[in-house]
């Protein structure tokens, strides 16, 4: 074999191997950290409805839940929108009946919060089932960005477990009672979130 071309073959051997040493060196969090670039908006983002993104809002969509909620559940398009997305949660249920609800008035504040949201948007802003659905993804997404990521994860073929994550459910896992901030679903009880990020909130 010629000089130049063994030299040639030599050359794209190592671009090869320099090629998967830079894939190794990202490290299993490279793929996380570019899923987590792609679909989870940040703190202070804004939103169609006009309440920048922020944990800060979880009473106040927490309250809707209480106060609108009852008014709005037989709406189609709020109906609609939430049975179209999963509970972060316990994704095995919609967001329009998560898991824990048993009895009730029975809903962890994670989920409040989202069905809150839901109904302000239907009853005081008019918005449409889609409108609907994507405000209430944008904000599940910012508020478990944990969930979102690892499920992208799996969609894309990749273990999450590998980059520390996990899909299975906080409310299977125990972490009902953990902060939203930390993977939990910030509590069972409307009147205490638990949420140290939050003036007021409990950790």
């Amino acid at each position: 074999m010629k000089p130049w071309i063994v030299i040639g073959v030599a050359a794209v051997v190592a671009i090869a191997a320099l090629a998967v040493g830079f894939s190794l060196a990202a490290g299993p969090s490279g793929a996380a950290d570019e899923i987590r670039a792609e679909l989870i908006p940040s703190q202070g983002t804004e939103t169609a409805y006009g309440i920048p993104l922020s944990l800060a809002s979880l009473p106040q969509f927490v309250g809707w839940w209480t106060t609108l909620v009852p008014l709005a559940q037989d709406r189609p398009e709020y109906a609609d929108a939430l049975k179209s997305l999963v509970a972060p949660c316990c994704d095995d249920n919609m967001a329009f009946l998560c898991c824990c609800e048993t009895q009730p008035g029975q809903a962890c504040n994670l989920i409040r919060s989202a069905r809150g949201l839901a109904a302000h948007l239907v009853l005081d802003l008019g918005f449409t089932k889609g409108q609907i659905r994507e405000s209430v993804l944008q904000w599940l997404e910012f508020a478990r960005p944990d969930y979102y990521v690892a499920a992208e994860l799996a969609a894309r073929g990749l273990d999450p477990a590998s980059y520390g994550l996990t899909t299975q459910g906080s409310c299977y896992r125990g972490l009902c009672g953990d902060p939203i901030s930390q993977g939990g679903c910030g509590g069972m009880n409307a009147n205490e979130i638990i949420e140290p990020t939050i003036v007021g909130g409990n950790a």
